[in-house]
């Protein structure tokens, strides 16, 4: 007889509980980790099973695992599945997981945000931050720069790695693209960044999609066309040239579902909250894998100033409309 070790669901993203049955097979592991494993399920739905203290996100279930403990210890491989009774999960012979304690995850919505001068004020705050932090790898190079990039400048920036010198060019492309509202350049730029670098979810990935879920957190620009136009192409060309992983957070960043991390910055940056803890927040966010947080802080800034940016072309042109119609602006 095969002993059972027991641990509890402490929670699962909102978008994932949704579709997931009552009864049966919940998904088959294709993907092993130390503290996290990735499955898919048979309508093929990838998603994380890992340990709670790595945090919520749209498609993990997070999991109450003592922290020397692996998921190899405990004899999680590829090809094992996830079954439900109707009460319980089984994972493989030999891993039960609770679920009367599990919670569902939602991340909580910006409602009201700061003023422009303000959120700017919080931006450079965040840069006295990190900035003797920056990594060498990834898209960290290019954080510095961003508010040029988000006006469609090539600035001049050193000791570039390959992905950023990559990075660069789309960046520049992308942002003039959003604000003409240019469907080729913006879909070009999407696909020169789609699946750039290396790693379970590459660094253009994971700049597009902290993008993505900044520009949808501001009421501002969430209903904007070119910040739907930005979805699509997105959503498109990740189905194509990234790996299933990052395809499926690329798909739940287009909805504007990002990890708890990402949240809790944004509310950090756009809230109306007078006494913001910004540098907590921002350091929880860049510690995430080896350059995935820093790629995706430099989405979210870009994404903030691509919206500012937005929202001052659009008052331009309400002016000078009232002025044309004979409104005083």
């Amino acid at each position: 007889m095969t002993s059972r070790t027991v641990y509890s669901i402490a929670s699962i993203g909102a978008p994932l509980a949704e579709p997931l049955p009552g009864t049966g097979r919940w998904g088959t592991v294709f993907a092993v980790f130390r503290r996290s494993c990735y499955l898919e399920s048979l309508d093929g739905q990838v998603f994380c099973l890992a340990d709670s203290r790595l945090g919520e996100g749209p498609l993990t279930m997070g999991v109450e695992i003592p922290s020397d403990v692996t998921l190899g210890d405990l004899g999680v491989r590829e090809g094992c599945h996830l079954e439900s009774d109707g009460v319980d999960l089984r994972l493989g012979r030999a891993i039960v997981l609770q679920t009367s304690g599990m919670s569902t995850w939602a991340p909580e919505l910006v409602r009201k945000t700061a003023t422009p001068n303000e959120l700017l004020r919080r931006i450079n705050t965040l840069m006295n931050l990190v900035r003797p932090l920056l990594p060498s790898d990834g898209l960290g190079p290019i954080i510095p720069h961003l508010a040029d990039l988000a006006i469609g400048e090539l600035p001049t920036i050193k000791l570039m790695n390959a992905a950023a010198q990559s990075a660069v060019p789309c960046v520049s492309k992308l942002t003039d693209g959003l604000i003409r509202l240019d469907h080729e350049s913006v879909d070009q730029a999407v696909s020169g960044l789609v699946g750039l670098g290396p790693g379970l979810t590459p660094s253009g990935d994971d700049l597009l999609a902290g993008m993505l879920v900044a520009l949808l957190a501001m009421p501002d620009t969430a209903s904007q066309p070119s910040v739907d136009l930005l979805a699509r192409c997105v959503t498109r060309h990740a189905a194509e040239k990234t790996n299933r992983i990052s395809s499926a957070m690329l798909e739940q960043s287009a909805k504007g579902n990002g990890s708890a991390a990402q949240h809790r910055l944004l509310r950090c940056l756009l809230g109306v909250d007078t006494q913001p803890d910004i540098s907590r927040a921002t350091l929880e966010l860049i510690q995430v894998g080896h350059t995935s947080g820093w790629d995706t802080l430099a989405g979210i800034l870009l994404g903030i100033h691509v919206s500012l940016r937005m929202n001052q072309d659009l008052e331009v042109t309400s002016a000078a409309t009232q002025e044309k119609d004979g409104v005083p602006a």
